[in-house]
């Protein structure tokens, strides 16, 4: 080799040496000019961790202070994906499951869980004891990533006590993430899911905080860096007493108790409602049967289940249903919506009587009185007081549907009175026009389609006659069949379709189709009382921070003025007011009561079980008082717990009691009357 090959050789070999070092300067300089941030910012990644501060959410407090749902700590374990390698989620997972008593399938489908980002802590259990924190702290070495933390978790300090007002938090679903999710919510937070947590979450959850932590290799923290406190909730204050909404609760379960070991086993279930009739402020709502909200702070277990949502063959009676809110057919109470229409349109005066024998004779058919001997002769004012069915009847067809359906939209029934809780149930107002748009399309479109059935038949038929005979006789037999069709759809468009009189009868003493729930009856009832205005019902006087601020102040609202004259109302408040004096349907529970209450008994009923037997009545109660002036206005119901007067009017007596401070009141458990 000459010494010209190899200076030649040596040229190239310094030119691909320089070459690979500038690639290298290049790529060097690359990074440290353009990609510093990039991967300070990777670094940062590893080894500085944001760890979310859950804020406390605010607390429930009735009207005079007494915390009725507030924060508690609890520990939590938590996994970072960050502090496991792919080869060691099994083992972390196993281990992890055998110390919290979990299957640890359910542990690596919530790591791979594609919704949740890796840089994220996965929540894996809540609420665990001490001894389990003790147990992953000594095992910390073969549990990466794994974290213990305290946050806050939702009690509900007197357990069962007004659930359905209350309501209760949960994990936030998917859906409502969503729905949400330019409000700042992440997957694993927390949502009011019913009642008064999920109408005023907005301002009950309040502000997350972070905390910035240093970790090694590990993930294990070294030094904390940062910290931004959480803002708590705000706090919401109710109208609703500690003291009468207890006693409302009691009350049903005494009295649903009493007539279980009476005649009445299936009196398992009413509610109760007390309002301020000059506010529409809600002084109690109790709903039974009830349950602990704080059972959703974990698993529901299927008894727990089936006692909440219930089933017909196994349980009926379903927890979870805010039976204030329900529709329910309000029997005689219903009857003072009967008296304003028929005096309203001067079909009758308080004076004008009607004799009752025990039952009556309208449109071929006998109507009874709950009183088989009758009442004799009554008038308006009496035969509210003793619930005479015979002088409703009349009266009901005197004023006519148009005006029961009229006066009883004036009163507020068959639509939400808008309270500030969720679910409830608008009621039902029956009438001609109801009836007609209920039953009309699907009686008209079978009738129309068992025509075409017939058409299509003999079109066949015809087609294949083979004399001129025969297709006459086939258009005979169609036209016959057609013909039978239009004279069936008649008699049912007569019954189905058409309004009859017989229904104007049983609707005016509250029976047949009407439906409404004891919050309008309160609702109902203190219009009544407060000579016409109807207000909106509402649980939250006010909400503050915490600090003490008042954020929101609610005032009262009212949702409408009924269209009936100050007259008329004084007459109907007096025929109440003697429902509880001697000769009244419930004289016998107020006997002898410090406070003039103005009432109504009603007995309302609810059809035959599967075997064909007739079910128990619920019974109904409402009223307000004093009636001189008053003050609050209650509705009481009792699912098949028979008279309105042995039943539902103990209630209303039992909560009035409470809400007058009458001590130890105890009235005649009997009854005056069936009604």
């Amino acid at each position: 080799m000459t010494e010209k090959v190899v200076e030649n050789k040596l040229k190239i070999f310094l030119a691909l040496v320089t070459l690979i070092f500038v690639i290298l300067a290049s790529r060097l300089a690359f990074v440290q000019l353009f990609r510093t941030q990039e991967f300070r910012t990777m670094s940062d990644l590893n080894r500085i961790r944001f760890v979310t501060i859950p804020a406390p959410r605010g607390e429930i407090l009735d009207r005079n202070g007494k915390v009725l749902a507030k924060e508690r700590p609890v520990y939590s374990i938590s996994v970072s994906y960050l502090g496991i390698k792919d080869q060691d989620i099994n083992k972390v997972a196993e281990k992890l499951a055998a110390i919290l008593g979990m299957n640890a399938e359910e542990i690596i489908t919530a790591i791979n869980d594609k919704n949740v980002r890796k840089f994220e802590p996965i929540k894996i259990a809540k609420d665990v004891p001490l001894e389990v924190v003790t147990r992953i702290a000594e095992n910390q070495a073969e549990l990466k990533g794994v974290e213990v933390n305290v946050e806050p978790m939702r009690q509900y300090v007197y357990g069962d006590f007004m659930p359905h007002v209350m309501g209760y938090v949960r994990e936030i679903s998917p859906a409502q993430m969503e729905k949400h999710k330019d409000e700042g919510y992440n997957l694993g937070d927390r949502f009011g899911q019913a009642g008064l947590e999920n109408v005023y979450e907005e301002y009950l959850r309040g502000k997350d905080g972070d905390r910035l932590v240093e970790v090694d290799i590990a993930q294990h923290p070294v030094r904390l860096l940062d910290i931004k406190a959480p803002v708590p909730g705000n706090n919401i204050v109710l109208n609703i007493d500690y003291n009468i909404q207890k006693a409302a609760e009691e009350a049903l379960d005494n009295t649903m108790a009493m007539l279980q070991k009476g005649k009445y086993p299936l009196a398992k279930a009413g509610a109760v409602v007390l309002l301020d009739v000059n506010s529409g402020k809600v002084l109690a709502m109790a709903s039974k049967p009830g349950f602990d909200p704080n059972i959703f702070n974990g698993k529901i277990s299927p008894a727990q289940s089936e006692e909440l949502f219930g089933s017909k063959d196994k349980n009926p009676f379903p927890a979870f249903n805010n039976r204030a809110m329900m529709g329910y057919a309000p029997g005689s109470t219903f009857k003072m919506v009967t008296s304003a229409a028929v005096l309203e349109t001067k079909k009758a005066t308080v004076n004008d009587t009607v004799n009752d024998p025990g039952s009556v004779f309208l449109y071929g058919r006998s109507y009874k009185c709950w009183k088989p001997s009758g009442h004799g002769t009554v008038n308006l004012v009496k035969a509210i007081q003793v619930s005479c069915n015979v002088y409703f009847y009349q009266m009901g067809l005197k004023a006519g549907v148009e005006n029961l359906v009229k006066y009883a939209r004036e009163f507020g029934l068959g639509q939400k009175t808008g309270i500030d809780l969720p679910n409830e149930s608008a009621g039902l107002v029956p009438g001609p026009e109801w009836k007609k748009n209920l039953n009309e399309p699907s009686l008209k479109k079978k009738y129309e389609n068992k025509v075409k059935e017939i058409e299509t038949k003999y079109e066949e038929l015809i087609k294949k006659a083979a004399t001129e005979k025969e297709r006459k006789s086939l258009t005979r037999q169609r036209d016959q069949e057609i013909n039978q069709q239009k004279a069936d759809y008649k008699i049912k468009y007569y019954w189905n379709v058409e309004w009859r009189e017989f229904e104007t009868v049983i609707m005016s003493i509250g029976q047949g189709y009407n439906l409404y729930s004891p919050l309008q009856m309160a609702n109902y009832v203190a219009t009544i009382a407060n000579g016409g205005t109807r207000y909106k019902p509402y649980l939250v006087d006010r909400i503050v921070d915490y600090k003490g601020n008042v954020v929101k102040q609610f005032e009262k609202e009212a949702a409408g003025k009924a269209d009936i004259t100050p007259e008329t109302l004084a007459v109907i408040r007096h025929g109440m007011s003697l429902v509880t004096k001697p000769g009244g349907t419930a004289a016998g529970i107020f006997a002898g009561f410090p406070v003039h209450v103005a009432g109504k008994t009603g007995t309302a009923q609810t059809g035959k079980d599967k075997n064909g037997n007739e079910r128990p009545t619920h019974g109904w109660f409402v009223g307000f008082a004093p009636y001189e002036k008053p003050e609050v206005a209650v509705a009481a119901i009792v699912e098949f717990g028979g008279h309105g007067g042995s039943s539902a009017g103990i209630v209303a007596r039992d909560v009035l009691a409470a809400y007058f401070k009458v001590d130890k009141f105890k009235g005649s458990e009997g009854v005056t009357s069936d009604e």
